[in-house]
């Protein structure tokens, strides 16, 4: 058990997504749609990636909050005004925070869906 928490704690910290790695997207780039955004990071997804994602227990998706969410929030603009994909995500009165995590969830159900 405690392998595999170390393991989910690397892939937290390490998951190569573009949100992390790349500038901010400028606001006339910015996708207002969950699937948009899942199908943009989808792509940018290795993989090796794509199977540890698709291997993480749903419950055990708030280690990648810090993280690849920061970088999901970052780059998306979540923080910078993006609020057509933060109410697309979960309503108008939602938190940033919040919205990232509905985004990664959706990433990871996509995922379950390819099987």
């Amino acid at each position: 058990m405690r392998q595999i928490l170390l393991i989910l704690l690397l892939l937290a910290m390490v998951l190569p997504v573009a949100a992390q790695e790349e500038e901010p997207l400028a606001p006339d780039k910015w996708p207002t749609t969950i699937e948009a955004t899942v199908a943009d990071i989808l792509s940018a997804l290795s993989a090796e990636d794509k199977a540890e994602l698709r291997s993480t227990k749903k419950e055990d998706l708030i280690m990648f909050h810090h993280g690849w969410g920061t970088g999901i929030r970052n780059y998306y603009g979540l923080w910078r005004g993006n609020t057509k994909l933060i109410e697309a995500a979960c309503g108008k009165d939602c938190h940033p925070d919040d919205a990232s995590m509905i985004i990664i969830e959706a990433v990871w159900s996509a995922l379950q869906d390819q099987g």
